[in-house]
């Protein structure tokens, strides 16, 4: 099964194709609420990974190149109608920022790469992705989740999402062409302003970093999306960036 849904239509007269790329565990349904409340302008897409939701039967990925060898082939008949507009969250930050460097050299990259409540890549060069703390999982647990009957579904789909991270190696040279901003949560404890801050060297085009009254598990909620989105896409609340 394919790993975009698309939740807006998209017409001719669409500003941009915004994806967004949810965090470990999670699913991108949710995304119609978000869609019905957005702006018109853009198409919004989401990236449903393999193991829930709709894809609940699909076999997890075997590897972080084989999700973004998928993704970026998807993608490529966007990029010929619209510019492409990336949000990535936790772990899906990291997914959009490869997939970016993946469409880059064909001239196909993102506009802009916003990355949201994610620690910048060098994090995940050390830890332990292939056998991953269990106390780490359940942080990224939401806590309705944590002590529910679901708790061990959802620690096994959010295993499978982080071993993809297995071996990762940080890339060496930056992002050209597509702009990066990042955005924290004031009330996150997962991922830190200060855990953030290698992202500034993950760009040449670096446009700031952004604190939010938002805690690990509120970057995908309906308000706290449409925030971000509007502050990239319409270049709404410019004085709310906080330069890094």
């Amino acid at each position: 099964m394919t790993y975009l849904r698309s939740f807006t239509t998209a017409g001719d007269n669409a500003s941009a194709t915004v994806v967004v790329f949810p965090q470990a565990g999670a699913g991108c349904l949710r995304l119609r609420s978000t869609a019905s409340a957005l702006p018109s302008g853009p198409h919004l897409l989401g990236v449903q990974m393999p193991g829930r939701e709709d894809r609940l039967y699909d076999s997890p990925a075997n590897s972080l190149s084989e999700v973004v060898d998928c993704i970026s082939a998807e993608l490529r008949d966007h990029v010929l109608r619209r510019p492409l507009i990336f949000l990535g969250v936790s772990l899906g930050a990291l997914i959009a920022y490869e997939v970016a460097r993946k469409l880059e050299p064909e001239g196909a990259g993102p506009r802009s790469l916003v990355v949201a409540a994610a620690r910048s890549p060098e994090y995940w060069g050390s830890f332990p992705a292939a056998n991953p703390p269990s106390a780490e999982l359940t942080a990224l647990l939401h806590p309705s989740v944590r002590d529910s009957e679901i708790a061990h579904y959802a620690l096994a789909t959010l295993r499978s999402d982080v071993r993809l991270m297995a071996g990762y190696r940080v890339p060496s040279r930056p992002l050209t062409s597509t702009s990066l901003r990042s955005v924290s949560g004031r009330r996150d404890s997962v991922a830190t302003t200060a855990q953030m801050s290698g992202w500034r060297d993950r760009a040449t085009h670096y446009q700031g970093h952004q604190v939010i009254d938002a805690d690990h598990h509120e970057f995908m909620d309906q308000d706290v999306l449409i925030g971000i989105l509007s502050a990239v896409v319409f270049e709404a609340d410019p004085c709310r960036m906080v330069r890094g």
